[in-house]
């Protein structure tokens, strides 16, 4: 997993990414699984209720179990994208709690 700062000149953050480095197999159908569960991930921030927020990281967990048990995704690659799974839905959760 790399994390990426960028900053403006005046050093202050103005945005984040991170990137996993996906491995797994399955062709085209395997692109579009792993297509599908990235946007699953990016709609952690859409949550407004710390219920909402629990029940999609569950169904994220669910889908990427799929997409390993189908070989989409390699046991490695799972396991960092749900390590980065839940460090974005603890931080959704400080959010949620504090707005």
């Amino acid at each position: 997993m790399r994390s990426r700062t960028i900053v403006n000149s005046k050093g202050e953050r103005q945005a984040a990414r991170i990137e996993i480095q996906i491995e797994g197999s399955g062709g085209e159908l395997g692109v579009q699984a792993v297509t599908n569960l990235t946007a699953l991930i990016s709609g952690i921030k859409d949550m407004e209720t710390k219920e909402e927020l629990t029940r999609h990281v569950y169904m994220i967990y669910g889908y990427a179990a799929c997409c390993q048990q189908c070989g989409f995704l390699t046991e490695k690659s799972t396991d960092e994208l749900m390590q980065m799974v839940e460090f974005l839905a603890d931080n959704e959760l400080m959010r949620i709690k504090n707005g």
